[in-house]
């Protein structure tokens, strides 16, 4: 895990009954918010991390007037996908690098007002640094917006980026793993000792060891978040336990789910009393749902069944719990 999601899962642990705080709300509270025009904005790359309830006439928009700008938007995503958990963090940073993306730009839309903050993006997973600043302009109507942002851009930089696409890039494959994708349980887990990233926060992590105490009776070991995969590989760990944290629809996309018969909720095996149950849970409702990952070849063991839940504590309980029965431990 790296510094921002281990930041996330402190703020998530305290509220373990009521409605999670969302990712992108946490990484923007940790900007300082400046009124200068970020130097380099038209002359380098940037991306557009935009809300669910953005529509695409509003992407278009916003390209078209970037165009003009010289701001270089060469990608557009839903910033769900961005900030779902560790591996889907790494997996952006790396197409970000590799792409040579220089700027962040959240648009987002609540209560009616528009608002488009640019940031520096640092190279790494983290995505920003902890002491970043921001530039922001809100308001109303996206296009007054879009507007403010031309003239105050143009009048402090010089317009450098002239090739840039006429319409918002929205459909850009990101390949969130590199090893093999398993709906299975791994047997690994009883041979070998599995690593389990702490949350960060006393009260989650003995909450955690709680629970792993009870339903994970196998060689584990909690283990620093900010440790890398190597750093774990390193020091004998063959396994980790990873999850994702987004609405329940993208969590399938981003784990290679078939979504092709899927309906407005999505049935859920979890585990009441020791006994498996189905529980209905729809899809744009937020979930974890965790898997076991092998270091070293990156193959994902999922389980066989769907059992994600809108607690982190209820998820991991149903995960363990299947794999238990499963695997016959």
């Amino acid at each position: 895990m790296n510094r921002l999601f281990l930041l996330i899962l402190s703020i998530l642990s305290f509220s373990l009954h009521g409605q999670p705080a969302y990712e992108k709300d946490v990484l923007l509270n940790r900007l300082s918010f400046t009124e200068s025009v970020p130097e380099e904005l038209l002359a380098t790359r940037s991306i557009v991390l935009y809300d669910q309830g953005i529509t695409q006439k509003d992407l278009e928009e916003t390209q078209q007037a970037f165009q003009q700008t010289g701001i270089d938007a060469i990608a557009y995503f839903v910033t769900d996908f961005m900030l779902a958990g560790a591996d889907p963090e790494k997996a952006f940073a790396h197409y970000l690098t590799s792409r040579n993306v220089s700027f962040l730009i959240f648009l987002t839309k609540e209560n009616q007002r528009y608002s488009l903050t640019f940031t520096r993006f640092n190279n790494t997973s983290d995505f920003v640094e902890p002491t970043a600043t921001a530039w922001r302009q809100t308001g109303a109507v996206l296009k007054d917006i879009l507007l403010t942002i031309y003239r105050l851009a143009l009048s402090n930089q010089k317009k450098q980026n002239f090739l840039i696409n006429d319409f918002p890039e929205t459909e850009i494959p990101i390949k969130y793993f590199t090893g093999r994708r398993n709906e299975t349980y791994t047997a690994m887990v009883k041979s070998f000792k599995v690593a389990v990233p702490k949350f960060g926060n006393e009260k989650a992590d003995a909450e955690l060891e709680q629970i792993l105490k009870e339903h994970f009776p196998v060689k584990y070991e909690l283990v620093d978040p900010a440790l890398s995969e190597s750093d774990l590989s390193s020091r004998g760990f063959i396994t980790v336990l990873r999850f994702v944290h987004t609405r329940g629809l993208v969590a399938k996309k981003i784990l290679d789910y078939d979504i092709t018969q899927m309906a407005n909720s999505i049935a859920s095996v979890v585990v009441v009393s020791g006994e498996a149950e189905l529980k209905t849970i729809p899809a744009e409702e937020t979930i974890y749902k965790f898997y076991i990952k092998h270091l070293e070849y990156g193959n994902l063991f999922l389980g066989n069944k769907w059992d994600a839940d809108t607690s982190w504590q209820a998820a991991l309980v149903n995960h363990l719990q299947l794999m238990r029965q499963d695997l016959k431990y």
